[in-house]
């Protein structure tokens, strides 16, 4: 679900003073088409353009030009749709009612997270300073990633097989001597962009040690080639910091609203659900739009380690998602 864009003022603004409008807005009109008679509004135009983004002065009359094309095409094809009665068509009502519902929702989700206070310099401090491996100890990481298939099976001799292991070729010789089929990948990886609980581990190597990561899909084996210390200031911190408590509280407060919604609700279940009963504790919030913190993820090391052998990679989830918010 995406998150519902508000029209932007400055927008409509200059919409209403391009030399196209000109005419309508003389006339107190806020047509900017008709379509067999439909009208297209400046509103609608507006709204449309505000889902592309901020736009520059250069840019806002081809891109108006462009979209109010494109909300004409719409429009004929709506128009043909009711002609051809599929406004009526069971599976096009049901999803316009799902549709129409998770918008309505979004909008009392969005409603009631805009009530939190912003966080306190206090608190932004307090999660600077409880987190040191993300700011004030911040590392970079050269990770020289191993998957290998079926590795899970034989975890403890493969982990006492490469304890030996100085380097990445090292560790890569040991797999292929031992008929083990894997993948290789390398990739740089700074702190805030590796799962907390996976950097707390990788926190306690030094370079040229490995940590083994058991994935469903495959044994991961990461090989620490280089570690460089990159730490980041409360000053820089603060923006970032502040974000992800924004959208922490909004989530808390998200949930303990549904939670309050489902104390208070009768909710009846029937047919092959008649046994089912509402569960006492809230499930997790549903997400809340939030605008993403700026971020400078360091890029990604094009050359693998070795050659990979045999299928494609074996990605670990839990190398692939960073911190949430962060």
């Amino acid at each position: 679900m995406k998150k519902i864009v508000l029209m932007v003022p400055a927008l409509m603004l200059v919409m209403a003073g391009c030399s196209k409008h000109d005419d309508a807005a003389k006339a107190g009109s806020q047509v900017v088409a008709k379509v067999n008679g439909s009208e297209i509004t400046v509103h609608q135009l507006n709204f449309a353009l505000s889902k592309l983004g901020k736009l520059d002065q250069t840019q806002i009359k081809a891109a108006s030009e462009k979209v109010l094309q494109q909300m004409v095409d719409m429009e004929l094809l709506k128009q043909k749709s009711v002609d051809e009665k599929l406004d009526r068509d069971p599976n096009v009502l049901q999803v316009l009612e799902a549709t129409k519902q998770q918008v309505l929702a979004q909008a009392y989700m969005q409603k009631v997270a805009a009530k939190q206070a912003a966080p306190s310099a206090d608190d932004i401090k307090k999660f600077y300073d409880t987190h040191p491996e993300l700011f004030s100890e911040r590392n970079v990481y050269v990770i020289q990633e191993f998957a290998v298939k079926d590795g899970n099976e034989h975890a403890s001799e493969i982990e006492a097989g490469i304890n030996a292991a100085k380097t990445a070729d090292d560790l890569a010789k040991w797999l292929k001597d031992n008929n083990y089929i894997f993948s290789a990948n390398a990739s740089r990886k700074a702190a805030e962009q590796l799962p907390l609980e996976l950097l707390k581990k990788l926190n306690t190597l030094k370079a040229g040690d490995t940590l083994v990561v058991k994935s469903p899909q495959a044994l991961v084996l990461l090989f620490l080639a280089k570690v460089d210390r990159q730490p980041v200031d409360l000053e820089k911190a603060k923006p970032v910091i502040q974000q992800f408590l924004v959208n922490s509280n909004q989530q808390t407060v998200i949930k303990n609203e549904v939670a309050a919604l489902r104390k208070d609700a009768k909710v009846e279940f029937y047919g092959d659900f008649s046994k089912l009963t509402l569960d006492s504790n809230a499930p997790t919030a549903p997400a809340v739009p939030a605008a993403p913190a700026e971020a400078n993820p360091e890029s990604a090391v094009a050359s693998p380690v070795s050659e990979t052998t045999e299928p494609p990679a074996h990605h670990n989830q839990a190398i692939e998602k960073g911190l949430s918010g962060l």
